[in-house]
């Protein structure tokens, strides 16, 4: 793994030119994704978002029982409720480089926007971590254009992509991680001072992330130790020099944070969280997985939590509901088994009785430690899910993702152990089979990477509030869309038809529509005060523009909701300008349990006719179950 495995033409590009392309082409990638992302269209930013407007409105720390009253954020302009959930009791350093862009780059964009600024220090984030994938590939013996293909397959997984383009904690974490590994391989295979003192500040950073992404450092211990004590380096006089510089970055932010706090896990924040929805049927608190009825495992539950774990391990965006289709999943399923597999059987076939120290310490025991972090770590979120809330997320799985470019090195490294015209032959025919490889898997991953920036760019949320969002909008707007006007309200001769007078009150008969109305329901979700629905509906052009949606339960009309959000998506899908408005998010009284369900939901429409809408029960059912 230390050893080089090729030979580099010296013609072509530098390590510093590849790594310099490479960010600039990620930077503005994530751009991209995050200008299709509408504040908070994202798990957890504006918990994250707090502590940053926070700082930038009374320049001090808050106190973990804020917001004390309603507290409107001058970047987002989102407004957080007296004792809001927000993230305390972590380290910050995201929100402070959140806030240094904030107020560098903030004055460049409209005041609705501020949000991105805020968020370009994640780009950041996301340029240093594909650099460091770089160094990691190339360090592990991948030429210098393979390694630049391996770092773009890694950081092109949607996941990944989505991570860095918004507000959050876990792509300072994955950057860390990525750094680590990097200055590991850098240090071990070259021990020197100014080695040690990036592999300190590696490990520095990685103290100040969160607690999940710390099996990088058991890795980086366990190697440190082997090679100490059985690679013939002497490391020890580089140890003060590692403490000295983690501890310089580490501990005045740790002592901050316990001080202010009295942790520095982010614990006792997670017990409220789970407090606070534990009592939400929907939120599926006490879900047995390990030791249920007499099985070790409860497959009925396992199943399903473990296929969303991995799912939202390649691409869950949103909050975490908008997915890709299943032959996506498939093939990076078969992928990663390729991976494994390939790895697993190169470096089998290094073994040598002759070399057996140095198989053991650079590819056979970092192989095995790479391979178990996934396995240990699932069950432990098992374990976390089962004690807590059932989360089953991908991200706590994201500590193996920097590890990937170590296991497509050790899958592509050469095997050749003579060095001879023959071998040298092999090896280049070698090389160029896996480079054709990795631009092919380089050529899906970016594929791949657009479908899902598609369909999350897409989804209600983001197309209505995001800054690509708006700019559709506006222009829908400016081309002119709208009903006709003869089609959007009753003639005077419907008025006279449909008007009656009982008692000397007027009645207007509203008949129901031949037909139903065109849409979906896009999100249905209990809360305590009833069904929040989301969705959209589109009657027939000629009965009039959708106004309302009506819910009946037995037999009564308990609520409604107005029709008034603007949906660029379904006008684009169904190639009709006066389709934009015709989204609706509201809630519904809900009076009887989901498993007697009787609500039906009707489109009013400016023309007063009824049309049906899909059935929102099934829809209650499956949350039921």
């Amino acid at each position: 793994m230390f050893e080089t495995n090729h030979s580099d033409h010296q013609t072509g590009w530098s390590s510093t030119r590849y790594q310099r392309v490479l960010a600039i082409t990620y930077f503005i990638l994530l751009a991209v994704w995050s200008a299709g992302i509408a504040f908070n269209g994202a798990p957890d930013e504006s918990t994250h978002f707090f502590l940053l407007e926070y700082l930038k409105t009374f320049h001090s720390l808050p106190g973990a029982t804020e917001p004390a009253q309603a507290f409107t954020g001058t970047i987002s302009g989102y407004t957080w409720q007296h004792g809001e959930f927000w993230y305390h009791g972590l380290p910050f350093p995201h929100v402070l480089g959140a806030l240094a862009t904030s107020y560098g780059l903030g004055w460049m964009l409209p005041g609705e926007l501020g949000y991105l600024a805020a968020r370009c220090f994640n780009w950041i984030l996301g340029a240093v971590f594909i650099c460091a994938l770089f160094r990691i590939a190339h360090r592990a013996g991948m030429p210098k254009k393979a390694a630049a293909l391996a770092a773009l397959v890694i950081a092109l997984i949607p996941q990944v992509s989505f991570v860095f383009s918004y507000f959050n904690s876990d792509a300072f974490g994955l950057m860390s991680v990525a750094l680590l590994i990097s200055a590991l391989l850098g240090f071990l295979k070259a021990p020197s001072k100014l080695a040690a003192l990036y592999l300190g500040g590696a490990i520095g950073l990685m103290f100040l992330a969160k607690l999940y992404l710390l099996p990088a450092l058991v890795f980086v211990v366990v190697m440190l130790v082997a090679h100490h004590l059985w690679g013939g380096k002497s490391l020890r006089r580089h140890l003060p020099t590692m403490v000295i510089v983690a501890a310089i970055v580490s501990v005045p932010m740790l002592l901050v944070t316990l001080m202010k706090y009295g942790e520095i896990s982010g614990i006792s924040g997670q017990i409220d969280f789970v407090a606070l929805h534990k009592n939400n049927p929907a939120a599926g608190f006490g879900t047995c997985y390990i030791g249920c009825s007499g099985h070790l495992f409860n497959m009925e539950n396992v199943l399903p939590w473990l296929s969303l774990t991995l799912t939202s391990y390649f691409s869950t965006t949103g909050w975490m509901s908008i997915f890709l289709p299943s032959t996506y999943y498939m093939g990076a399923a078969l992928l990663f088994i390729l991976l494994v597999t390939a790895a697993i059987i190169q470096t089998a076939r290094l073994y040598s009785r002759d070399k057996k120290r140095i198989f053991l310490l650079n590819y056979l025991l970092p192989l095995v430690m790479m391979l178990g972090l996934f396995p240990s770590i699932t069950l432990l979120s098992l374990v976390a899910s089962q004690n807590s809330l059932p989360q089953p997320q991908g991200r706590y799985l994201f500590v193996t993702i920097p590890f990937l470019a170590l296991l497509i090195a050790f899958a592509t490294m050469s095997h050749a152990r003579a060095k001879n015209s023959a071998s040298s032959a092999r090896d280049v025919r070698s090389s160029r089979f896996h480079l054709k490889w990795l631009i092919v898997v380089a050529a899906w991953m970016a594929w791949t990477n657009m479908v899902a920036w598609n369909e999350n760019t897409l989804s209600s949320k983001n197309i209505q509030k995001s800054a690509i969002g708006k700019t559709v909008t506006e222009a829908v707007l400016a081309s002119g869309a709208g009903r006709s006007s003869n089609t959007d309200t009753l003639s005077a001769t419907q008025l006279t038809e449909r008007l009656a007078v009982t008692n000397g009150e007027f009645f207007i008969k509203t008949p129901f529509g031949q037909s139903a109305a065109a849409g979906t329901i896009d999100e249905v979700r209990k809360t305590s005060d009833g069904w929040l629905l989301r969705g959209w509906s589109v009657p027939p052009a000629s009965e009039g523009s959708p106004e309302y949606v009506v819910a009946v339960e037995g037999g009564k009309v308990v609520g409604a909701i107005r029709i008034e959000i603007k949906r660029p998506d379904v006008a684009s899908a169904l190639s009709d300008k006066t389709a934009l408005r015709s989204g609706y998010e509201g809630i519904i009284p809900a009076a009887l349990p989901p498993d007697k369900c009787d609500l039906k939901l009707y489109t009013v429409t400016s023309t007063f006719k009824i049309f049906t809408m899909p059935d929102v029960c099934e829809f209650i059912s499956r949350l039921s179950h």
